[in-house]
């Protein structure tokens, strides 16, 4: 040791340089590494949903969850299933031995639902995913003109998704989601007068509105040269695509169509709660980090989006929940 200190003195040049290599090193790391409050990290859960517009809770346990339990008992690494049924949507919740590879088990999750074709006719595709625990770096709220209507409504709602979208082009931002939105909800009212008259009832009309409102395989034509997918494509996801599907057709040939006979609006659905930001009608957006982003580069984006882009009259831009601060702070 007293050797190694000895040559260490009496080589005073090449210790400065190791000292000034190592400072280098330290400033390109300092100035390189990912800062962040806390580390993203998965959980040991796997989430499988599957929507069925209309069934009710029964027909959701019978049709979606029975089935995806049964396809999914099978999979080694699962510690625990719980089902959910609710009205309109089916979900699994999976949780995962500590042993076990959770990218394996959601790979085999999702190729033993994609598998099942006994799920109803109305079923939309099955989501498969692993539950991540992310925490908002900053959130961004867009508040609007104090009205209540529904027109108001689906203004602010524009608006939100426009700021999100433009949130979602800057370099450093990949994660935007609006928090307290209302789900988009056609509206269909035909009044009892009508009904009577054309031998109709609402059940009738809710039940041509779903067969007709679809989006079906139709199978594949082969040629010599390629393969051609056939689908028919009926769905409508606005009022005026809905105002079009026909609900009586007379004996002199006339159809008459949802539009025809009743009105057709593009609304929300009901909620018990409503959100507001600093007393007025407004939306939040939660920009969240993934692992590989930096935080103070990813907040520093959005707040000279939010000081420099102009909104409609009447509507405006605030931030909270900025967690740059405190990194900032350590």
């Amino acid at each position: 040791m007293n050797e190694w200190i000895r040559r260490a003195i009496h080589n005073t040049p090449a210790m400065n340089m190791l000292m000034f290599a190592i400072l280098g090193v330290g400033a390109v790391g300092l100035f390189n590494m990912r800062r962040e409050v806390f580390p993203e990290f998965d959980l040991e859960i796997i989430l499988v949903s599957v929507p069925y517009p209309g069934a009710s809770p029964e027909e959701v346990e019978e049709g979606i969850c029975q089935k995806i339990e049964e396809a999914v008992r099978s999979i080694d690494g699962i510690k625990k299933q719980t089902s959910v049924a609710k009205e309109g949507v089916g979900s699994i919740v999976l949780e995962l031995d500590t042993s076990s590879d959770p990218q394996k088990v959601l790979a085999e999750v999702e190729s033993e639902v994609d598998r099942i074709s006994s799920f109803p006719l109305l079923a939309e595709d099955p989501e498969t995913k692993q539950i991540t625990l992310r925490q908002p770096a900053i959130t961004v709220g867009v508040i609007g003109p104090d009205l209540d209507s529904p027109e108001a409504d689906l203004q602010l709602r524009e608006v939100a998704e426009r700021v999100r979208e433009d949130l979602l082009r800057l370099p450093a931002v990949s994660q935007a989601d609006i928090v307290g939105a209302k789900d988009y909800q056609i509206d269909v009212e035909i009044s009892e007068e009508t009904l009577r008259r054309y031998g109709l009832t609402l059940q009738q009309v809710a039940g041509i509105i779903r067969m007709e409102n679809l989006e079906l395989p139709g199978g594949t034509i082969r040629t010599g040269s390629q393969d051609i997918l056939v689908r028919g494509k009926q769905k409508g996801t606005i009022g005026r695509e809905i105002e079009q599907i026909p609900l009586v057709t007379q004996p002199n040939g006339v159809v008459l169509t949802v539009g025809d006979l009743g009105t057709v609006r593009d609304e929300f659905s009901d909620v018990d709660s409503e959100t507001r930001i600093d007393g007025q009608p407004g939306l939040a957006i939660a920009i969240e980090r993934t692992s590989s982003e930096d935080l103070l580069a990813m907040t520093d984006a959005v707040r000279n989006y939010v000081e420099e882009h102009p909104l409609p009259e009447g509507y405006s831009l605030v931030i909270w929940g900025d967690r740059s601060i405190e990194v900032r702070d350590r």
